[in-house]
């Protein structure tokens, strides 16, 4: 079905006035849909999370009007895997886009594929199909990418409008501070993108670089932070805010700010701290860098001002904007997420599934590099990892997430937790069985006691 038959089915009976098919058009078609998505973005950057005193009042007044998720997570803490499991639903471990992809080699760095990967969507190596985009597309919905990508340089057919980079821009599209900023370019395109489709339904992926390095917003957007050390960073944050507000205006202006299904998150945080197997704050399961903020507003179905508790991860993100849509997932395979619509409104804010966090370093440790596993309930967060140089299993990491949510001090050595990491280490193999992952299997085998 093409787009246009799609929308007369939606708009009902022909010989209806224009405004009239209008009006019923709006009232029976599916949401709109904004995604909106930052580049390694902290949850103390959003007023709403309370963390910080920062100034974000167009995304707090999402917060304020829909739902935040207070321990949302990346299922990796690196840009092309995490945004490869956004699309997909599914863990890194079987869509299989492991490190950041370039269209040509990039410099060594262990996140990094080290050879030219043109097109991840047609490489036998990756599977990334299905996945919503494309899936909202053949429903009929008008699509549109702007920004930074990371999954290849070039549209994959399933945006209408294509307004996109894969990573490495610099934030200025000429010189800084004396040409233009390009978040408030990418804005301007997704207004005209909203203007243009405001009467039918759309999905817009609205997806920001800033706040990744360089921290050189405008000038402007500085004046709430000075004297504070990281005030290029918060107010890049500040200047997104303001963009999103932007976006919110555009909404109003055509009376489809409460029809549009709006979500803003991160691919991942970013660390400060001196932490192992990190070299720019990425690819570590601590929660500065792997727990992210989240907040979707959809008054239509969701409620205003709920702050969810229960862990959450970037794979639910599909089948959460599928279920609004009212696009069925046509196969069962990689899809590993769970609506979040149905959790909310059935209420099942109960923390009964794991977070798990897979992730490669950028670092080694003692030269040697590895894979991790991770999982977190609502109390405890339990790290493994398998060496690749060395032939051994090391000892992981267990924190108290309630006692020590710094993740201080490591109790994975204290006599009195060891039933406690048994238990996580189970819950980590029976979640590897039910998803095929193999090295969660091995791990949680290898931490019970197995």
């Amino acid at each position: 079905m093409n787009r246009r038959t799609f929308i007369q089915n939606l708009t009902g009976v022909a010989g209806v006035s224009p405004l009239a098919a209008q009006q019923e058009s709006r009232a029976s078609k599916p949401p709109n849909i904004l995604f909106i998505l930052f580049d390694k973005c902290r949850t103390d950057a959003f007023g709403a999370y309370g963390e910080k005193d920062v100034h974000t009042p167009n995304i707090d007044f999402l917060a304020e009007t829909g739902v935040r998720f207070n321990h949302c997570y990346t299922p990796q803490a690196l840009c092309g895997p995490a945004r490869a499991s956004i699309i997909t639903g599914a863990f890194p471990h079987a869509h299989g886009l492991r490190k950041n992809p370039y269209p040509k080699a990039p410099s060594p760095n262990n996140c990094n594929y080290q050879e030219s990967i043109p097109d991840p969507f047609r490489d036998t190596r990756f599977k990334l199909w299905p996945n919503f985009p494309y899936l909202l597309n053949n429903a009929g919905y008008a699509t549109a990418h702007i920004g930074k990508w990371h999954l290849g340089p070039a549209n994959p057919g399933f945006y209408d409008y294509w307004k996109s980079f894969n990573s490495g821009l610099q934030h200025w599209i000429g010189e800084p501070y004396e040409s233009e900023y390009r978040p408030d370019v990418h804005t301007s395109q997704g207004i005209r993108f909203i203007e243009r489709h405001a009467d039918e339904p759309f999905f817009l992926y609205q997806s920001y670089y800033a706040p990744h390095e360089r921290h050189d917003p405008p000038k402007e957007f500085l004046t709430h932070y000075e004297g504070d050390e990281h005030a290029g960073y918060y107010g890049s944050v500040s200047n997104l805010d303001w963009n999103v507000g932007r976006l919110l205006d555009a909404l109003r202006d055509n009376n489809i700010l409460d029809e549009t299904l709006i979500i803003v998150t991160t691919e991942h945080g970013m660390t400060r701290i001196a932490r192992a197997g990190t070299t720019v704050g990425m690819c570590i399961p601590y929660d500065e860098a792997a727990r992210i903020p989240l907040i979707i507003r959809y008054p239509k179905l969701l409620p205003e001002g709920k702050v969810w508790q229960s862990g959450v991860s970037l794979v639910d993100l599909m089948p959460t904007i599928l279920e609004a849509a009212g696009v069925s997932i046509q196969s069962e395979e990689m899809h590993h997420g769970h609506s979040l619509i149905s959790e909310i409104r059935e209420d099942r804010d109960d923390w009964k599934r794991p977070v798990i966090i897979q992730n490669i370093p950028q670092a080694a440790i003692e030269g040697s590099f590895y894979e991790e596993r991770t999982i977190r309930e609502e109390r405890f967060k339990l790290v493994l990892r398998k060496f690749i140089n060395k032939p051994y299993l090391r000892p992981g990491e267990l924190y108290d997430m309630k006692a020590d949510p710094g993740e201080a001090k490591n109790l994975y050595e204290v006599p009195r937790f060891r039933s406690t990491i048994q238990e996580l280490a189970q819950h980590m193999k029976s979640w590897g069985e039910e998803t095929d992952d193999e090295l969660a299997v091995e791990l949680g085998a290898w931490a019970a006691g197995e």
